[in-house]
């Protein structure tokens, strides 16, 4: 299984609505695909059609000692999504005591799934520098760091890769632009000094703003059946072959 850690430095720059696309085109694809929600907000599962948060999920599975991975629930585009669960505060509290106590307790879990080796399996989680963002990264095989065209994720920069250099120097981390509005000055000059900056670790397919997205998640339906020939549509689906061609051939799943 290849994995793959969805992460970001800043919040509000669309992370989880990434995982949910790219999960539901590779599933288009034929290539199976497992969503992991591991963010306490618990909100990815609505991003596949849930009508609200799942009550189950990998936190009540952990606390009872259930198998991990066996509260996936598959949608109509056959997706597997894992929630976070729902959690109050004193469950909370353990949970990350364990995450602090184990830094690869994410990644050893993982490694009991049963799924084939060329699935790939998708982590989106909660901002950096925060625990589930390092369990995550140390775990993946690939670090998808998500940024907004504003001088905040510019400025963030350094932040992410520190976290990554401490959590798992090893691990290959690659960028994307998310949001982009082509209309406005201001973006194209900071997609531009992202470009200068990242060079060849920035994806050349950024994904514009379009209000199929929002749309999509209103309808309980895919962006690709409610908008396939959309400008957002070309860049996710651009974006996919990028990460299939270079990034996620280039190395060997760990499990």
């Amino acid at each position: 299984m290849f994995k793959i850690a969805i992460v970001s430095a800043a919040g509000g720059v669309g992370r989880s609505t990434l995982t949910a696309s790219l999960a539901i085109l590779l599933a288009q694809r034929e290539i199976a695909v497992l969503a992991l929600d591991f963010d306490p907000q618990n909100l990815l599962s609505t991003l596949f059609g849930s009508g609200e948060a799942s009550l189950g999920g990998l936190l009540p599975d952990f606390l009872t000692k259930k198998e991990f991975g066996k509260s996936a629930l598959v949608n109509s585009n056959g997706v597997a999504c894992l929630p976070f669960g729902r959690a109050n505060e004193t469950s909370l509290v353990t949970f990350e005591q364990h995450l602090r106590a184990e830094p690869e307790w994410l990644s050893k879990c993982i490694a009991q799934i049963d799924y084939p080796s060329e699935a790939f399996l998708l982590i989106d989680t909660s901002r950096l520098p925060s625990l589930y963002a390092r369990q995550a990264i140390v775990a993946a095989d690939l670090v998808l760091a998500v940024l907004a065209p504003d001088a905040r994720s510019l400025a963030l920069l350094p932040a992410v890769e520190a976290t990554l250099s401490r959590c798992a120097p090893g691990s290959q981390l690659i960028y994307v632009v998310n949001g982009l509005d082509s209309t406005r000055t201001l973006q194209n000059d900071l997609l531009a000094r992202f470009r200068s900056t990242l060079q060849m670790r920035l994806s050349p397919y950024p994904v514009h703003r379009d209000e199929a997205i929002p749309r999509a998640v209103a309808n309980r339906t895919n962006l690709q059946s409610l908008s396939p020939d959309s400008l957002v549509a070309h860049d996710l689906n651009g974006l996919l072959n990028w990460l299939l061609a270079g990034p996620a051939s280039s190395l060997d799943g760990k499990v």
